[in-house]
């Protein structure tokens, strides 16, 4: 979480927020932005934990249950994304990110962005009757090549034995 969020989509982004907290007559408070501005300063997938441990070393103290609940209402207001990778719940920003791909690995869990253009205007352009698709983010599962090359070599020293 090193660089800092370009002028233009923080304020996008507090705008959304804020009226996003005015409708529901919430208040925009100093953590709110906190956790913005920490979030969209982040390139990549996050936990919880990770963020809460961003904004501890940025000296902004906010207690676990404040994110939880925080990340719930910033998921609701389209400024976040939910993912569930394995066993594991991730976080990204949601706000002017590109549609893309995610690749998993079943075995160590790796996650890594995938961009193939191509791939997402196919899976844009599929329809499925009665149910409205989010074309924004798809998920391909397999093994990377370091867990592939670790069962290589441990096949191979199962043949000798």
């Amino acid at each position: 979480m090193e660089e800092t969020i370009a002028q233009d989509t923080q304020q996008a982004v507090h705008s959304i927020l804020e009226g996003y907290l005015h409708e529901r007559g919430l208040r925009l408070t100093p953590e709110r932005l906190a956790i913005v501005d920490a979030i969209y300063d982040e390139e990549g997938h996050f936990t919880i934990e990770q963020l809460h441990d961003e904004l501890v070393t940025r000296r902004f103290r906010v207690s676990l249950a404040t994110l939880y609940n925080n990340m719930e209402m910033l998921f609701e207001a389209g400024l976040v994304f939910r993912h569930y990778f394995g066993p594991t719940t991730m976080y990204e920003r949601r706000y002017g990110m590109a549609p893309h791909m995610h690749r998993i690995c079943m075995i160590c869990g790796d996650v890594q962005d995938l961009r193939n253009d191509r791939m997402t205007n196919i899976l844009s352009g599929l329809r499925i009757r009665g149910f409205k698709t989010d074309t924004s983010y798809h998920y391909v599962y397999g093994t990377c090549n370091k867990c592939a090359a670790a069962l290589r070599k441990k096949n191979k020293k199962q043949i000798k034995k």
